[in-house]
């Protein structure tokens, strides 16, 4: 029995220009059928113009080649697109229309007829909690609540591969719990799913994968704990003494752990070696007649090691 997941999307040779501006350097990189890629980066990196090359907004260059579950695709022919399910980060419902009119709207772009239109609109108006606003004109809706409707127009048609733009940016915790937990479901479904944040910990939680991008080039291709281990390994002590240090002490301890900070009374040092350092400290604290009040750890996070590796990209 083979197990081995296909390759949903498969993008080789991207290459953007825009005058002399390289907004996409000759980039490649693929996304497994049930995989959350995030896409990653500063403003400018190139994400935008890249999801734009995939969904055939912006005409593929001449080397660049992209598959669909393995099929080579034309880009001339817009067929393709029925794969895709786009969520862009500023809303394109019409205003005027109701919250059902903008999704009965969507679902005849794709050919669907009024018996599918019907169930599967009816299903999406209550996962994403907005039965009792399908008759509301959208541009009476809150940003969260345009969200979900966004949400139900790109998953009308059923597609295969979600296509995220900041889908959580501004919004309201309510919606954003939601919203996280129906891509975490979409992922369950089977669902591939291609997302842009700048939202590092709702990347860590949801992707799978994390590409970071920057000057229109990939930088980065790891699932995101490897990212934190690798290029940002250490682990953060925090410790509160009972007391006050007096100044010898604290000297004494400077010398021992050579501390970066101090926040509200926390002294904080990184570590290599934990099991060493937690030694090292009751050792500390036995000869200098002292007690600890509290003593946490803090591990590395997903944004300290995206600031790491776009700074070392900067200095390249």
């Amino acid at each position: 029995m083979n197990l081995e997941k296909k390759t949903a999307v498969s993008a080789l040779n991207f290459t953007k220009k825009f005058g002399d501006l390289i907004a996409v350097d000759n980039i490649s990189f693929s996304i497994k059928q049930g995989e959350i890629v995030g896409l990653l980066g500063p403003n400018g990196a190139g994400k935008t113009t890249t999801i734009r090359m995939i969904t055939g907004v912006f005409p593929l260059n001449k080397n660049a080649k992209l598959k669909i579950f393995d099929k080579d695709i034309d880009p001339s022919n817009r067929s393709y697109k029925i794969n895709f399910g786009i969520v862009p980060e500023i809303s394109n419902a019409y205003r005027d229309f109701t919250v059902w009119q903008n999704i009965r709207f969507n679902a005849k772009i794709y050919g669907m007829n009024k018996k599918a239109l019907q169930i599967r609109g009816i299903k999406l108006l209550k996962t994403f909690q907005l039965e009792d606003k399908s008759n509301k004109k959208t541009k009476t809706l809150s940003k969260g609540l345009k969200q979900r409707l966004n949400f139900c127009m790109a998953l009308i048609h059923n597609p295969s591969i979600l296509i995220l733009d900041e889908p959580t940016a501004g919004l309201d915790p309510i919606s954003v719990n939601i919203l996280r937990n129906q891509i975490e479901g979409f992922k369950k479904e089977g669902k591939s799913i291609f997302l842009t944040t700048h939202n590092l910990s709702e990347a860590q939680r949801l992707c799978d994968r994390i590409l970071i991008m920057n000057k229109g080039r990939i930088i980065a291709d790891e699932h995101p704990d490897v990212l934190r281990e690798k290029f940002k390994p250490q682990l953060k002590i925090l410790v509160k003494f009972q007391s006050k240090l007096s100044q010898s002490q604290l000297d004494n301890f400077n010398r021992v752990f050579t501390f970066e900070k101090q926040i509200d009374d926390f002294f904080i040092f990184s570590s290599k070696d934990p099991l060493n350092d937690i030694s090292r400290l009751h050792n500390f604290v036995k000869k200098e007649n002292l007690q600890i009040g509290k003593l946490k750890f803090k591990e590395p996070t997903l944004e300290e090691a995206f600031i790491h590796i776009i700074n070392e990209d900067e200095f390249k």
